[in-house]
């Protein structure tokens, strides 16, 4: 069971989230965006606490560099989280702390499941379409213009 919410203003294109215990960070909000036809939008803000972190960094001392994921045991506060919903799908970035006072950041992965509430803003973006996708002979995707349907 969900205990998850969104709440919109339509006049000011904001969403406002709210997730409760067992539900997953980016799941849900990869649902909501669904949900609400966020096509394209900002993750302005984000907070709140998780039983378990799940995030990837890149190590940029190492040649090439590598992406170190980690699993991360709970209780975590969300010191803060934001993004960018490309084409229905977030792309996040989360700083964390765990009990014992260290901080750990990165992208957000698959997995997180809320301890006791996230709460999360989201501005839509409706009068651009933006997409990931591989350009300019970069081997990652970066964010570029969709034509409009």
């Amino acid at each position: 069971m969900t205990l998850m919410k969104w709440f919109e203003s339509k006049a000011q294109g904001l969403v406002i989230v709210s997730l409760g215990h067992g539900d997953l960070l980016l799941e849900s909000l990869c649902q909501v965006a669904r949900e609400a036809d966020i096509h394209t939008g900002v993750i302005m803000t984000g907070l709140g606490s998780l039983t378990l972190g799940r995030i990837h960094s890149v190590v940029t001392n190492d040649m090439p560099p590598q992406d170190r994921f980690l699993d991360l045991p709970g209780p975590l506060e969300v010191v803060g989280f934001s993004g960018i919903i490309a084409g229905y799908e977030p792309h996040v970035h989360i700083s964390l702390m765990d009990a014992s006072g260290k901080f750990y950041g990165g992208h957000l992965e698959e997995g997180c499941s809320i301890l006791t509430l996230s709460e999360i803003s989201i501005l839509r973006a409706p009068d651009i379409r933006i997409v990931r996708k591989l350009r300019d002979g970069n081997a990652i995707k970066l964010l570029d213009w969709e034509p409009q349907p």
